[in-house]
């Protein structure tokens, strides 16, 4: 077989790289548009379809503490392969069980299974691509994975319509299998998986794990970043997912439709904002920090517009809020690349991952608090 250029090389691997993470973003949210099927064919009542929900991110965000020394140990490669055999059997399993406990075990595994693709793609950055480009390569990554969750919105609800959730889902177990055989053929091409970058070749000595954790969690950096991973990503996704719909359809009286509409440009402002704050990152402003407050800080300014400090009723000015909401958003992700900057190169798989931890703890722990205050918001609006 004709050996493939390194540019060509570096291009398909981060296409399967992009797939993975799309297909891992489709994954975490997919129940929410198959719930009424699961109700239906399982008898699941609300509260063991919000467990059955929340098993994926339990499950994703313990398995970020062992990922990261995995990761610079063994490599992405047999990580990221391993893992997506692991995802596609929870995939099978969801999609023949009979039971709540059959598609629990199901869900668990895909999570598992899942759970390294985005950082694993983050150290393969690390590793082969030039360190100028990181952050472009994090905020399109980012950008492509949130077409994940599109994917699992009209989309799914298309499939599900005509071939049903468990043919559905036996599909996209297959999509998975192929997707590993694919990642274990690209990442093959070179023998830079463990700790050296083929790009920049690095002197840096050998660092144990307990050496390594001592060194991270001794840093006051590391919990900077992490508080920031925490809220940015729990008040989105608990916007995203669980507050703004009910918000939209019960009190300001939109349609589902409508609703709907206007929440995809959430994702819009992400799948744009992500790679342009990558890019002003890399190429133009040269600056992780600089970038990153800026965006976040404009992040929260976006957010104020929903505390209720001044009236807002036409579909526009919504609209434009979400758009932004999500565009800000999307620069946080320069946090991962600030993050690697800052620590010896040979841990940088442990470093991302134990951050991206707290990205899905706040999923984890605001996606309740925010639930029960909307929830206690619309009872009393209801009220008389």
């Amino acid at each position: 077989m004709r050996e493939i250029s390194k540019p060509k090389r570096l291009l398909l691997t981060f296409c399967v790289l992009s797939s993975l993470f799309l297909l891992s973003q489709f994954y975490r949210v997919s129940n929410a548009v198959i719930a009424p099927n699961l109700i239906q064919d399982l008898g699941l009542n609300a509260e063991l379809l919000g467990f059955l929900g929340g098993a994926f991110f339990y499950v994703f965000t313990l398995l970020q503490i062992p990922m990261g020394p995995m990761l610079d140990r063994i490599g992405p490669r047999m990580i990221m392969s391993v893992s997506c055999l692991v995802g596609a059997l929870g995939a099978f399993l969801f999609s023949f069980g009979n039971s709540f406990q059959a598609v629990l075990i199901g869900r668990i595994l895909i999570g598992a299974g899942m759970a390294p693709m985005l950082m694993g793609a983050f150290k393969t950055f690390t590793l082969r691509y030039p360190p100028e480009k990181f952050a472009t390569l994090v905020g399109m990554i980012s950008a492509v994975g949130t077409i994940g969750n599109i994917f699992a919105a009209s989309p799914l609800a298309f499939f599900t319509s005509t071939i049903g959730w468990r043919k559905t889902f036996l599909l996209t177990g297959m999509i998975t299998i192929l997707l590993g055989f694919l990642v274990f053929w690209v990442l093959g091409g070179e023998e830079s998986e463990k700790g050296k970058p083929s790009v920049s070749p690095s002197s840096e000595p050998e660092m144990g794990i307990f050496q390594s954790i001592r060194l991270i969690i001794g840093s006051l950096a590391f919990w900077q970043f992490g508080a920031v991973a925490f809220f940015r990503y729990g008040t989105f996704v608990s916007l995203q997912g669980l507050w703004l719909g009910p918000y939209l359809i019960y009190i300001k009286g939109f349609s589902p439709v409508e609703a709907g509409n206007l929440l995809i440009l959430l994702a819009i402002g992400i799948i744009l904002g992500s790679p342009i704050g990558g890019r002003l990152s890399d190429r133009h402003l040269q600056s992780r920090k600089g970038v990153a407050l800026a965006g976040l800080s404009l992040y929260c300014l976006s957010l104020l517009p929903l505390a209720g400090f001044w009236k807002m009723e036409h579909p526009f000015l919504f609209g434009l809020v979400f758009f932004f909401i999500g565009f800000f958003h999307g620069f946080g992700m320069l946090i991962y690349a600030h993050a690697k900057d800052l620590f010896p190169i040979s841990i940088s798989g442990m470093v991302m991952t134990y951050i991206n931890f707290f990205t899905m703890a706040g999923a984890a722990i605001f996606m309740p608090i925010l639930g029960t205050v909307s929830y206690t918001h619309l009872r009393a609006h209801e009220t008389p």
